[in-house]
């Protein structure tokens, strides 16, 4: 190759295919519609394509209570692990509600908190949700998860 043979950057061609993007799953946080459905029947989120069916409180085998509710992932895409941030808030007398604080795992004595995966498409798990009271403090409570409260009577 001679010297005004050379190559230039002009010359350069970019041969991979680029694809469309791929769609990503919806997040939208509004003010939580309350529910007092805690017999079994799902609740549609009215802003995200999941719904959540409450599955019950327990004692943890390590300390404090645990939440488990059923997500259902109603959209064509994956949900993403760090969608769901629930929070817990209970009656201690006197219509007094405080925040219950998250704990780990380990404390808990449980494997898996959350969604440790996305949760594909048409896909059901049924998420565990540790925090630092008891079901006996649930009597009055109020559990939010995504745009969804489930309020009442939570320890059962």
């Amino acid at each position: 190759m001679s010297e005004d043979d050379t190559a230039t950057p002009t010359d350069i061609e970019v041969t991979t295919p680029t694809g469309a993007p791929q769609p990503e799953f919806h997040q939208e946080f509004v003010d939580p519609v309350v529910s007092k459905e805690i017999t079994g029947k799902r609740v549609d989120d009215p802003k995200m394509k999941l719904s959540y069916k409450w599955q019950g409180s327990s004692y943890g085998a390590g300390s404090g209570g645990i939440i488990v509710v059923a997500v259902t992932n109603k959209s064509d895409v994956p949900m993403p692990v760090d969608v769901l941030k629930p929070k817990l808030r209970y009656n201690t007398g006197n219509n007094k509600f405080v925040d219950a604080n998250p704990i780990s795992a380990e404390q808990a004595g449980v494997d898996i908190l959350g969604v440790d995966r996305p949760l594909g498409p048409g896909a059901t798990t049924n998420a565990k949700y540790a925090f630092d009271v008891t079901p006996d403090g649930l009597w009055d409570a109020e559990f939010t998860i995504g745009n969804v409260t489930f309020k009442g009577n939570l320890n059962n």
